[in-house]
């Protein structure tokens, strides 16, 4: 044995005695299994392509609520779209169709638009989760349940522009208004995850089992939220005229993807939690009790057709093999 050897099954040793180290260290090593980088980026690809048709929804809802209150319509969309996008966002909802058929036409284009991140997230959370492909087959409520979802994501985005119109009508107590707003982005973010997880997952999922990753998935959303409130209107300045829309872009881009990855490893960390997948060994040629589940898993996963099964085997460590 080499010194690395032993330098390696010390650190493995030393992890799996201690909870909290083999917990991350499994959530590490099952982002790694999953390719979770990959899932993130693709997340936050078709969440930058479906920001602008969600906004769109979401302020034509607004529009269409507040019609007969000009400044609270005016206060929940400001405070509800980034300011970079304001001017274009409502461009586009005046010029919508006033027509009852051309504005369901209108509003049902929106919706296939801005359901790309909803199903870029359903598949993600199928995989995360390791339901087997022959449970992912398509049925009519798949549809709906997409759209739910998608209306739980404007509505938790028009309930934080509402919380933040609340807070600013209390100017005389700032630091009781910032606190309310941050805790209602907290609970807002967590309720929407937590059903949001229950209509796309394509199996059973109780809250306790959510739970693990709808909690830090709120922290993450809503300190997204906060560092954007802080950062982009002051990177837009800064910017000039010229680059101000490309640092916009690329701003926004930046936080879709570092939320997309704080997302997945939530995800990750109530994948492990839920099937007991820790503690993993460092050392992968003497693999313990949650190496096997969680190549079981794996393996699982890639059942395509109903009455299929896959079934993951690994061979004994040298140390543990019978003679001859």
């Amino acid at each position: 044995m080499t010194g690395v050897s032993r330098i390696v099954q010390r650190l493995d040793r030393f992890q799996q005695r201690r909870p909290v180290l083999g917990f991350a260290y499994a959530v590490v090593r099952k982002y790694a299994d999953d390719d979770g980088g990959r899932e993130a980026a693709l997340i936050t690809y078709y969440g930058f392509l479906s920001m602008f048709p969600a906004l769109l929804l979401a302020q034509t809802v607004v529009v269409r609520v507040l019609h007969q209150r000009p400044p609270l319509r005016h206060r929940v969309v400001a405070a509800m779209v980034p300011p970079s996008l304001q001017s274009t966002v409502s461009d586009a909802v005046a010029s919508l169709p006033t027509a009852p058929v051309a504005v369901a036409v209108a509003l049902g284009g929106l919706v296939l638009s801005g359901a790309g991140v909803v199903l870029a997230a359903a598949r993600t959370l199928n995989h995360l989760a390791a339901v087997p492909y022959r449970l992912r087959t398509f049925t009519p409520w798949r549809p709906v349940r997409t759209v739910a979802a998608l209306a739980l994501v404007l509505a938790g985005t028009v309930t934080v522009g509402s919380l933040a119109v609340i807070a600013a009508a209390h100017p005389g107590r700032p630091g009781v208004s910032r606190m309310m707003l941050v805790a209602g982005e907290g609970v807002t973010a967590c309720a929407v995850l937590l059903l949001a997880a229950r209509l796309l997952l394509e199996r059973p999922a109780p809250v306790r089992a959510l739970w693990p990753a709808a909690v830090p998935g709120a922290v993450a959303v809503t300190l997204t939220l906060e560092l954007g409130a802080a950062v982009l209107p002051g990177l837009v300045r800064r910017a000039g005229p010229i680059y101000g829309a490309f640092a916009t872009v690329a701003a926004m881009f930046t936080l879709l993807y570092l939320l997309s990855l704080a997302l997945v490893l939530a995800a990750e960390v109530a994948a492990v939690h839920r099937a007991r997948l820790w503690p993993r060994a460092v050392d992968r040629s003497r693999p313990v009790a949650a190496d096997v589940r969680a190549l079981g898993l794996l393996a699982r996963e890639q059942e395509r057709i109903p009455g299929q099964r896959v079934e993951s085997r690994l061979p004994r460590p040298p140390d543990e093999r019978a003679p001859g």
